[in-house]
């Protein structure tokens, strides 16, 4: 029954998309449940799985509820297939839809799905004979394909080496590609016949965990880029590139160009046929992979990995008023210097579990330290240097409860309490007065603030608001940084306000906090043009908390200085990186 349902939906999806070319041999589609069981695999493909790679594939569905993760196994054969996988309302909007549900099964099931093997082969069939390759050179290029070496390209199609090289020339020449690379590239991405909009190189980075430079440089060579031409395109050294190219070849398992060209393409094909990039976002975010770790009480703590996973991890912590996610400026500027960059959602913001009813004020700010911990507990890191986007009372509660694990920090545009300001203009500041003043009011003008921020409305919004600020108003008025702002905001909008109401009533209760002394290793920087506060009085409060602290202000900088100056936040970040020792 469930086998019949599978090739049911395989013909219906075909009809949806208006594309003959899709439908069985495009994908094979299956179904799990939460725990890993197979309810339908019609293909036989999930049976080839172990159940700790069943288990794997279901867990990353259930841990990224309304997005599709990507993920490589090992088949029962030996061979190592790319799968996708999400829940199965996310899968209805694949390019083919998953069967149905079975009876009794409507919540908790996964879908997963990888490209077809026999659809590959007959696609690759068909994308030879449109160029007029003979049917003995087609055999070779599916075998380069599958196999990604010459040697056994020539085994497998039952030809000598030498002739197995000169029918690989032959569809070189045929189809225009200068090695063999861009051959597999072309041939995987080309026989796909179906609209190709949708290709995207991003699934490479969340699984991964590669930095952007690494994914760029790897799509090039994939595509048939030397590795020198690769290095010019992007600005780099081509030391640098073998470098970032040997890391990449560490990350994916790959040993060769060849199978770089493959492993491209099959997760650019998987990406379109789960429609993972969306047509309408022309500004896509940085590459990051989802992690997702358990405190003792079973709270679910969301993260967000850049990598790449050679790099020195950095936390990267969110302001108060958005959700975890860092902006696209900062991660090339972190990653281009040997940084990890690592965004946990605090308690009851975005994809993290709020914190329990009672806890508040102090309470909550341990809390944050203990995920915080965990987090870096579960990675393994003893110390790590910190980057925080405003919250100095966490950063603060840090030091004084975990010591140990804070390497170094750095704050950018720190924020005072919520009654503070006298000379700070515009709609925010105006607004935190009011959160001093009416706390109790915070959730319901929350609810409001969020269903207006379209993103057309925070275009507005934003570039107004900062009209005083170059630096800010330059980064606002650039779409891919801006859209970088909006996704930070994208939560609230789905009602997940807990954890912003939490700190905003306590930034709003809370008062100035009491002077500390001993943290010459902390860094405050501020924009002169800030909008949102005076920088002369925001310095003078914080001088008066953080007598010891590194305080500086940035003169052509604003509030948004990761965004403007990411690499004055990497200098700071990098001053006596492997000297200074723990804060305290």
């Amino acid at each position: 029954m469930n086998g019949g349902a599978a090739q049911q939906s395989s013909k219906t999806g075909a009809a949806q998309t208006g594309n003959p070319e899709i439908g069985e041999s495009f994908v094979d589609v299956g179904l799990l449940s939460g725990d890993g069981a197979i309810l339908a695999d019609e293909q036989g493909f999930l049976a080839q799985l172990d159940l700790s790679a069943r288990h794997s594939l279901a867990e990353g569905a259930r841990q990224n509820p309304a997005a599709t993760s990507f993920e490589v196994a090992e088949l029962a054969n030996g061979n190592i297939v790319s799968l996708a996988a999400a829940r199965h309302d996310v899968a209805l909007g694949w390019l083919v839809p998953p069967p149905a549900c079975p009876v009794g099964k409507s919540s908790g099931v996964i879908a997963v799905c990888r490209l077809s093997p026999a659809g590959v082969r007959g696609r690759l069939k068909a994308f030879g004979e449109a160029f007029g390759l003979s049917p003995s050179v087609i055999r070779t290029l599916v075998a380069l394909y599958e196999h990604c070496d010459v040697k056994l390209a020539a085994q497998h199609s039952g030809v000598s080496f030498n002739t197995a090289r000169e029918y690989l020339t032959q569809a070189r020449a045929a189809i225009w590609a200068p090695n063999l690379p861009r051959l597999i590239t072309w041939a995987g991405v080309g026989s796909l016949g179906t609209d190709s909009s949708g290709e995207c190189d991003h699934a490479i980075g969340e699984l991964f965990s590669i930095s952007d430079r690494q994914r760029l440089l790897a799509g090039l060579v994939a595509d048939g880029a030397s590795r020198a031409e690769a290095a010019r395109e992007l600005g780099l050294s081509e030391a640098l590139a073998k470098k970032e190219l040997a890391a990449v070849f560490t990350a994916t398992g790959v040993t060769n160009s060849m199978g770089l060209a493959r492993l491209f393409a099959e997760l650019r094909g998987l990406a379109i046929a789960t429609r993972h990039a969306r047509p309408n976002d022309p500004y896509a975010p940085p590459a990051s992979r989802t992690l997702f770790f358990s405190d003792s009480e079973g709270r679910k703590i969301a993260v967000s990995d850049y990598g790449p996973t050679s790099g020195k991890p950095v936390l990267i912590l969110h302001n108060t008023m958005n959700c975890r996610g860092v902006d696209r400026a900062l991660v090339n500027a972190l990653q281009g210097a040997g940084y990890r960059p690592i965004s946990p959602d605090r308690p009851g913001y975005g994809d993290t579990d709020p914190a329990p009813a009672q806890c508040h004020g102090e309470d909550y700010l341990a809390l944050c330290v203990r995920d915080l911990a965990l987090v870096c507990e579960n990675m393994g890191w003893e110390t790590v240097p910190v980057i925080a986007h405003g919250p100095v009372h966490l950063v603060l509660a840090l030091q004084r409860l975990r010591p140990d694990l804070v390497e170094k920090a750095i704050i950018d545009a720190p924020e005072p309490d919520s009654a503070f300001g006298k000379k700070a203009q515009g709609m925010i500041p105006s607004l935190k007065r009011q959160f001093a003043k009416r706390p109790w009011a915070v959730a319901s003008l929350v609810k409001i603030l969020s269903t207006l921020a379209s993103h057309e409305r925070l275009s507005t919004f934003m570039r107004d608001w900062t009209s005083a600020s170059p630096a800010d108003h330059a980064a606002m008025s650039d779409p891919a940084l801006l859209m970088d702002f909006y996704r930070k905001l994208l939560p609230f909008r789905q009602g997940r306000i807990d954890g912003f109401v939490r700190e905003q009533v306590m930034q709003a209760t809370i008062g100035r906090p009491p002077v500390q002394l001993g943290l010459p290793h902390l860094t405050l920087l501020m924009g002169a043009t800030d909008f949102m506060y005076n920088a002369d009085e925001n310095m003078e409060y914080w001088r008066m908390v953080l007598p010891d602290a590194n305080i500086v202000i940035i003169p052509d900088a604003g509030r948004f200085i990761s965004y403007s100056h990411p690499q004055r936040l990497v200098a700071e970040l990098r001053k006596g990186q492997f000297s200074e020792g723990t804060m305290g």
